[in-house]
């Protein structure tokens, strides 16, 4: 049996979280996965994050402080060794920054990296520390889309050649509402969704802007973030309290996308995001921000890409989805390009015997 160690910076409910725990979920059997987080702290994140009370004996969280800390680098090798590693996963400079420096002796252990966009290397910094982590040990580089995998190729330089393996979803989890019925103007109120961590990022005053004179429309919006208290006021200046709702953190992501019309995302940085892999899959169709990978993710028949940041085009978007009928069903799209089975497998691949 191999071990699998999937490293990340923390376990706070998000799109690279649901990635690792469905990795160690469905994993083929011969492969034991087991999850670091470097932040964090185990109690709190199980109280925060109910989802990983099943997963408890296979995660492991080392508290780091947000500074750079050598302990870290010792406490992560003893955990590696413990275990008895024969790959880690890092995802992200953080993890790959502490991955490489915890492994640069243990020369038996393969170390696979995937990065999920490439907006974060725009920051010099950033873009060195990469640089020098590749150099450093023999690292298999991987981008979750080809868009991503490009504009690494092109950062990075001298020859980097990232593996596309597209991100993947549990499409048997993600399906169709059987009872969902499909909006007919005029006669119930059309629901928009977004789920998100609340950040800059995200760019969510563009979609509280762009519903605000469209009658019969709701929008909820799933997530917690330091932008809450922010968008909490613009929401309250626009006079939209009885049209937005912000109902927070959702372990039924399921249950939310099918009480969902439509499904906006208008983030200004994205690599490919699982929200609209999700959504999709369960037959919602997306209206997004035409930013990194996201067009490699969003159905041509049933979905629109908009410029970012343009309130009025996602305003004139949103008012032509409500009338639009289509012969097509997202799900399709999704099962056939974005299944987390055939993501695993392709990861499964890299594995060296």
């Amino acid at each position: 049996m191999k071990i699998m160690v999937e490293i990340i910076q923390h376990l706070k409910p998000g799109g690279i979280e649901k990635l690792v725990l469905d990795i160690m979920r469905l994993q083929e059997p011969e492969i034991q996965v087991y999850i670091v987080a470097l932040e964090g702290e185990k109690l709190a994140c199980l109280k925060q994050w109910p989802t990983l009370k099943g997963y408890q004996d296979r995660l492991i969280f080392l508290d780091k402080d947000p500074v750079f800390k050598l302990s870290t680098i010792k406490r992560l090798k003893k955990v590696l060794t413990t275990l008895g590693a024969d790959v880690i996963h890092t995802h992200h400079i953080g993890p790959l920054l502490y991955g490489v420096m915890a492994t640069l002796r243990l020369q038996h252990m393969q170390h696979i990296h995937t990065e999920h966009d490439a907006w974060h290397l725009r920051d010099n910094k950033q873009l060195q520390m990469t640089k020098l982590m590749l150099r450093l040990n023999h690292i298999t580089l991987v981008a979750d889309a080809d868009t991503v995998g490009a504009q690494l190729s092109q950062i990075l330089g001298r020859g980097v050649k990232p593996v596309t393996i597209l991100n993947g979803i549990d499409t048997e989890k993600f399906s169709p509402s059987l009872s969902h019925s499909r909006y007919k103007h005029n006669i119930r109120i059309f629901r928009i969704g977004c789920a998100a961590r609340l950040v800059k990022e995200k760019s969510l005053d563009v979609l509280i802007k762009a519903i605000a004179n469209i009658p019969d429309v709701e929008l909820y919006i799933a997530g917690d973030g330091p932008e809450k208290k922010s968008l909490n006021k613009l929401v309250l200046e626009l006079d939209l309290s009885t049209k937005v709702k912000f109902i927070g953190y959702t372990d039924d992501m399921v249950g939310f996308y099918h009480q969902l019309d439509l499904f906006v995302l208008t983030s200004s940085n994205e690599g490919l995001p699982l929200s609209i892999l999700e959504s999709q899959s369960c037959n919602v169709p997306v209206l997004c921000s035409d930013v990194g990978a996201v067009h490699e993710g969003v159905c041509q028949h049933t979905g629109h890409l908009i410029r970012l940041n343009t309130v009025n085009e996602f305003h004139i978007a949103i008012k032509a989805q409500m009338k639009r009928t289509s012969e097509y069903y997202p799900r399709d799209f999704i099962t056939k390009h974005f299944d987390i089975r055939m993501m695993i497998k392709a990861y499964n691949q890299l594995i060296k015997e």
